[in-house]
């Protein structure tokens, strides 16, 4: 079964005649909807989508991509943005590919239409523009990171022909796309484009850098895109109001990063398993630790995103001067439910000058708190003839 996905803060009326297009295909639509959305134009979800959800505290529309997704009891999801149009030829092409067993994800292709809804950009960098938007639902794999890839690549994947058409363009002013340019490049500043150029400034302003001719869309896509861009009422559409729950900012980053800042989620048993703990000057070594959580929530394995919690340590003299605070960061292996444990052979690098130090290990969970739950050792660093 797809779940089909949407976080948008888009004109439901828009939405909801882009996921009807999908509505034959999905086994379930759930969408989550900006609280900037007016309530009383949610309506327009009637007979689409079979969850409405209304995003409170105005989340970014990457942030609340976890929690969605565990909402969704679908074997696979296809995640699509309200101003997104899927063509035809996808839509046809998911109940076969969904039925492969040999891959996790599927990179969509998506056109950028501009100047006019039957053009596309065919150029570099609006082209190809794959975006990871159907993949299994599945723990193992699944991992959600930030601005430009709101899902981490996993293999095995495949590459696919069939597009997604991108409305931006055409809904959105010039000095829109500006604004979004100037807070794209404050989240994730220095990117450039395959093409030259400062990468957010030249995808979102096509009327500046692009050169050459667009190309036409094909016939069987124009009247899906029209269509989207009127609003006219989804085939599937019904008079019957869509039931909508609220969920609040703090369940959306409680999904997002497995644990709720200022709770007593905070609390860990944190071993050094390796009876020689003597390091080399300046040269890093793994060091077998194993994790208790004696939290309530879980944390999650691997994740790249903002706000994951990794194994981290500090070092200090005897004198408890400190000589290294933010050491390197190590994932976690795995998800660590509540109770239980897991080894972790975190990297370790040690001070550069010989002597015997401090070394604490600990938790931290990024952009919010250390777990401060450390295991303390005192630690020998010296050149191999002469540790003690």
């Amino acid at each position: 079964m797809i779940s089909v996905c949407c976080v948008t803060n888009d004109p439901p009326a828009r939405v909801a005649r882009i996921l009807g297009c999908l509505r034959e295909v999905a086994g379930e639509i759930l969408v989550a909807v900006d609280s900037s959305v007016g309530e009383s134009e949610l309506g327009a979800y009637g007979g689409v989508a079979d969850k409405v959800f209304r995003l409170e505290g105005r989340p970014s529309v990457d942030q609340p991509r976890p929690w969605l997704a565990s909402e969704c009891r679908g074997d696979w999801l296809l995640w699509i943005d309200g101003d997104e149009v899927p063509s035809r030829a996808l839509v046809e092409a998911l109940p076969s590919l969904v039925s492969a067993r040999d891959v996790v994800q599927y990179h969509i292709p998506r056109r950028w239409l501009f100047p006019t809804p039957q053009l596309w950009i065919e150029e570099t960098p609006w082209w190809p523009d794959y975006q990871i938007r159907l993949l299994r639902n599945d723990p193992a794999t699944m991992r959600y990171g930030g601005l430009h890839e709101p899902i981490t690549p996993c293999l095995p994947w495949r590459c696919l022909e069939q597009s997604v058409y991108h409305l931006s363009c055409l809904v959105t002013s010039v000095s829109a796309r500006r604004a979004k340019s100037r807070l794209y490049d404050r989240m994730r500043p220095g990117m450039i484009s395959p093409g030259g150029g400062p990468f957010n400034d030249v995808l979102q302003i096509p009327e500046q850098y692009a050169t050459l001719r667009p190309s036409p869309v094909c016939d069987d896509d124009c009247a899906w895109i029209r269509a989207a861009l009127d609003g006219s009422p989804a085939a599937c559409a019904s008079d019957a109001p869509a039931a909508v729950t609220s969920v609040s900012a703090e369940e959306v980053d409680a999904a997002a990063s497995g644990i709720r800042p200022g709770s007593d989620d905070y609390r860990a048993h944190i071993e050094i398993v390796e009876r020689d703990t003597r390091f080399a000057p300046g040269v890093g070594r793994y060091l077998l630790v194993k994790v208790e959580n004696r939290g309530g929530a879980t944390w999650p394995w691997g994740s790249p995103q903002s706000q994951a919690i990794h194994v981290s340590y500090h070092w200090s003299s005897l004198n408890g001067a400190s000589v290294v605070f933010d050491g390197e960061r190590s994932v976690l292996p795995c998800a660590v439910r509540p109770g239980g444990s897991v080894l972790v052979a975190p990297h370790v690098n040690p001070p550069r000058d010989p002597g015997r130090y401090f070394l604490e290990v600990d938790l931290v969970h990024e952009g919010v708190r250390w777990f401060e739950c450390a295991c303390r050792v005192e630690v020998v660093v010296a050149e191999r003839w002469d540790r003690l």
